[in-house]
């Protein structure tokens, strides 16, 4: 049985981000990753998957290595963050 990570990339702090505006409506995030949840959706359903959003909470070590297979899934503006993902 395959292991699949998906991660979607932290947004930079920008007036798109909503950063500062997210704590008044308690949201910890302005846009969920629907690209990787369809992914998701189109793998098989016997693999196991799981979603790392790092808008919401940190990646660690143990959930990379844990893993058979990672995707990561973002826009030009979170390239910064996939390079740091991709350096982990």
């Amino acid at each position: 049985m395959m292991k699949i990570l998906l991660i979607y990339p932290e947004f930079p702090d920008t007036f798109w981000s909503f950063t500062y505006a997210l704590s008044f409506i308690g949201k910890k995030a302005s846009f969920p990753p629907l690209g990787l949840i369809t992914v998701a959706g189109l793998l098989p359903e016997k693999w196991d998957k799981r979603l790392v959003d790092t808008n919401v909470e940190r990646l660690k070590d143990k959930d990379i290595a844990w893993a058979d297979l990672v995707f990561i899934g973002g826009m030009a503006v979170q390239r910064t963050s996939v390079r740091q993902i991709i350096d982990q």
